[in-house]
């Protein structure tokens, strides 16, 4: 028989533990990693020395080991301490730090627990002295059950871990985002100009303000704004910055510069980090311009300019 003989659910059966590790990869996508943006977070100890701590969280490993479409759901209810070598003076070294499944029934080869019925089988592991810049486990052991959680790297005769010497590698399994898009369309039969404005950032084009309301899920909001058919009305030299805004959050200014006259294309963007407190609020997001002192040209919005913002707001893993 080519299926297994009991899908998820028949009243009365129970199924294989590969239908179940089925059920798990499918919730996730196939992907793999921490669960919430706030999971397996690795830290310095409270008060540094040779070790690092790792917070609560869940997370899901795809089996490499033998059978596809199979991942597993592990989570950590407790913050754990995890030892980590000094390094001695004869140079630095890089750790990598994962949340491994050792299953000896997995295809892989792993003892089996004393008690195999409570496992343990998940485990918090160092993987010592791997490549600078290593990024991911499975660039060290292919085919391991696990996720990258962080790299240390320790420069010679350190023995101690610092918080800038972590590299945080988390990912998440299965991210969520929301795209947003938002529209100005021949909004100024009132022509709205940028230029004159050298010593402080205005509005720009007008209207171009948006009341989000932000995901509690959200992480990140990106913005990316695009005006079409801004004029320049003549040859003077018109030259500025947009920026795009996102609460009290200002990105950094794109410059603009015209010298003939006729129409132009003009954007802006940033993305930048929802702090835990503006979660579930209401966050202003917005495109701001200003002009450049010396050049007197200006660009003005008109009947004939679209302006077109894309707001996006992910997830991606956090300390908070």
């Amino acid at each position: 028989m080519a299926w297994d003989g009991i899908p998820w659910f028949v009243e009365g059966t129970a199924a294989s533990e590969e239908t179940l590790r089925l059920i798990v990869d499918a919730a996730a996508g196939g992907g793999e990693g921490i669960i919430g943006p706030t999971d397996l977070r690795v830290s310095a100890l409270e008060l540094p020395g040779a070790g690092v701590q790792v917070s609560i969280g869940a997370m899901i490993a795809k089996r490499r080991g033998a059978g596809g479409s199979q991942s597993y759901a592990a989570r950590m209810a407790t913050t754990e301490s995890v030892d980590i070598e000094p390094t001695a003076a004869d140079g630095p070294r890089s750790d990598l730090i994962v949340a491994r499944i050792e299953d000896p029934y997995g295809g892989e080869v792993w003892p089996e627990p004393e008690d195999p019925a409570i496992g343990p089988y998940v485990f918090t592991r160092v993987i010592p002295d791997v490549p600078p810049g290593t990024t991911s486990v499975q660039d060290i052991e292919p085919d391991s059950t696990a996720i990258t959680l962080a790299r240390i790297d320790l420069p010679a005769s350190t023995p101690s871990v610092t918080a800038g010497l972590i590299v945080d590698l988390r990912r998440m399994a299965r991210p969520r985002s929301e795209f947003r898009r938002e529209y100005l369309y021949a909004a100024w039969p009132t022509a709205d100009d940028l230029g004159p404005i050298t010593d402080a950032w205005e509005q720009y084009p007008l209207g171009a303000l948006w009341q989000q309301t932000v995901p509690e899920w959200a992480t990140h909001v990106t913005v990316h704004a695009q005006t079409t058919g801004l004029t320049h009305p003549d040859a003077v030299l018109a030259r500025g910055e947009l920026r795009a805004y996102a609460g009290d959050q200002q990105g950094p200014g794109m410059p603009y510069l015209a010298e003939a006259a006729g129409r132009l294309t003009l954007q802006a963007g940033h993305t930048f980090l929802i702090p835990p407190e503006a979660r579930g609020t209401v966050m202003p997001v917005g495109i701001e311009g200003i002009g450049s002192v010396g050049a007197t040209g200006l660009i003005r919005a008109d009947t004939g300019t679209t302006l077109s913002a894309e707001i996006t707001f992910s997830q991606a893993p956090v300390a908070a």
